[in-house]
C-alpha cells in the first residue's frame, strides 16, 4: 500500500466494529478521526449497550454452528 504523506482530519460514521477498526487503523497513521455514533442518544432493538464496536450482527443466519460468532456466543 502507498503511504500518503499529507495527513486529513477523517469522518467516520458508525462506531460498529467497521467504523472503530477504521477510525482506529486512520488515527495509527497519523490522521485526526471524528467518529460519530448514534448511541446512547438512540438506541435500537438490535443494541445491548451504549457502548462502540457492539458485535450486534451476529446472528444475522441464525447458525449455532461453533464455526461463527452466534454458535460461539
Amino acid at each position: 500500500m502507498q503511504e500518503i504523506k499529507e495527513k486529513h482530519t477523517v469522518a467516520i460514521v458508525g462506531a460498529g466494529l467497521a467504523g472503530s477498526e477504521a477510525a482506529w487503523q486512520l488515527a495509527e497513521r497519523g490522521h485526526a478521526v471524528r467518529l460519530f455514533e448514534m448511541r446512547p442518544v438512540r438506541m435500537t432493538a438490535a443494541h445491548k449497550t451504549g457502548e462502540c464496536a457492539e458485535l450486534v450482527c451476529s446472528n444475522s443466519f441464525k447458525s449455532r454452528s461453533v464455526e461463527n460468532a452466534h454458535g460461539l456466543l
